[in-house]
């Protein structure tokens, strides 16, 4: 007789991760070629770099296959790598690797962090192909696992973290909480201003900045904010709740 096996259809959890300089220090870069030529004529190392560029069309076109490898060169990231394996044995938490790159690379990030001793065979990894489209993908797959609870995302681009903030006004009943992932030489340029709101990590991150409690509380605000209807159907100006304008609790 044949084992029944059940595939499972919601979480209470879902724990993001992105792949570059969040679980690997990668060097894999964007090239800008010639259209004629094919000549590599820049190496755009980053996102920033990247966004910051502006591409003659006429002239030259962006070359990502790099991003569709994973280096040799590449050097993992132990503290976010053991936090993945922590998360990967929680029942009711569904883990996923969400990264710019382009789908295709999902089996080169999978060979590297069954490397790192990661079981990938419940991890789920995706590629948006750009970091402008992670925050609508990333709504899909809140909605494709069911997740009924709490969202952890681990993202070293404030920007990138900044454009989730969106999916808390269309998921009120879900509690969003990031942590951004930073290089340790960075730490300490702005741990001034870090000072200002202490953080006790629960996760094994203090290394990493909680860089977002600066601006999130406010951008959420502006956020709730928008939209018309701001008068009831008697005249009477309402009141706004913006009790989700604070920050999320931890998972």
């Amino acid at each position: 007789m044949k084992k029944l096996i059940t595939i499972k259809s919601s979480w209470e959890h879902l724990v993001v991760f992105d792949f570059d300089k969040t679980l690997a220090d990668t060097e894999e870069c964007v090239l800008v070629r010639d259209i004629e030529s094919n000549r590599v004529v820049d190496h755009l190392q980053s996102q920033t770099e990247l966004n910051k560029f502006v591409l003659n069309p006429e002239k030259h076109y962006y070359d990502f296959t790099e991003y569709n490898t994973v280096s040799n060169f590449a050097k993992p990231i132990k503290e976010t790598l053991d936090l993945m394996k922590e998360f990967l044995d929680k029942e009711e938490t569904k883990v996923m690797v969400l990264t710019a790159r382009h789908n295709d690379s999902k089996y080169a990030i999978e060979d590297f962090l069954s490397k790192q001793g990661i079981d990938t065979k419940e991890l789920f990894i995706f590629g948006t192909s750009g970091s402008s489209l992670k925050s609508g993908h990333l709504q899909n797959f809140l909605n494709r696992f069911n997740i009924s609870k709490s969202v952890l995302i681990f993202e070293d681009s404030l920007e990138n973290i900044k454009s989730f903030i969106e999916l808390e006004y269309h998921n009120p009943d879900l509690s969003f909480e990031y942590v951004q992932v930073m290089p340790k030489e960075l730490i300490g340029e702005d741990l001034e201003e870090v000072k200002k709101y202490p953080y006790k990590a629960e996760y094994g991150t203090e290394k990493y900045q909680r860089a977002l409690k600066i601006v999130h509380p406010a951008m959420k605000r502006r956020l709730i904010g928008l939209g018309g209807n701001s008068y009831s159907t008697t005249g009477v100006k309402k009141v706004k709740d913006f009790s989700r304008s604070k920050s999320a609790p931890p998972l």
